[in-house]
């Protein structure tokens, strides 16, 4: 059985057999071994211009809402209103949905459309983690 190897991190040199040949640039084996790292020019003839430094500098913009329609809670693009029945359906029985916190701000939001349908005093949504037996 082999005793198991130990776990390396990438600034830990390769051990290398005599003679073999290394596949990285002078620059970069300077770099692996904790030199100094080229100037910029260096570094930008290598990525070819692909250097992401000028990123760092943008504005960041806040994220606005799409508006939303008062029945559904969709956005007002994808709204399903017109598809649902106009006056409340008349059911027999009380639907209780217990909702779990994290799913009230998911993108299908079926709840909402669900309650949208029947009426207020038949459907009632319970949001929460854990409920004792008196909720």
């Amino acid at each position: 059985m082999e005793p198991p190897k130990e776990a390396r991190t990438l600034s830990d040199p390769v051990a290398r057999p005599l003679g073999a040949v290394s596949s990285l640039t002078p620059n970069e084996e300077e770099r692996r071994e904790g030199g100094v790292a080229p100037p910029a020019a260096v570094l930008g003839e290598e990525a070819d211009g692909a250097s992401a430094d000028g990123l760092w500098e943008l504005p960041v913009e806040p994220a606005e809402r799409r508006p939303e329609c008062s029945r559904c809670s969709r956005p007002q693009k994808v709204c399903l209103c017109p598809f649902l029945p106009v006056y409340p359906l008349h059911v027999s029985t009380h639907l209780y949905i217990i909702q779990h916190p994290a799913e009230e701000n998911k993108v299908l939001r079926t709840v909402p459309l669900l309650t949208a349908c029947l009426p207020q005093d038949k459907c009632k949504v319970k949001i929460g983690r854990r409920f004792s037996e008196e909720r």
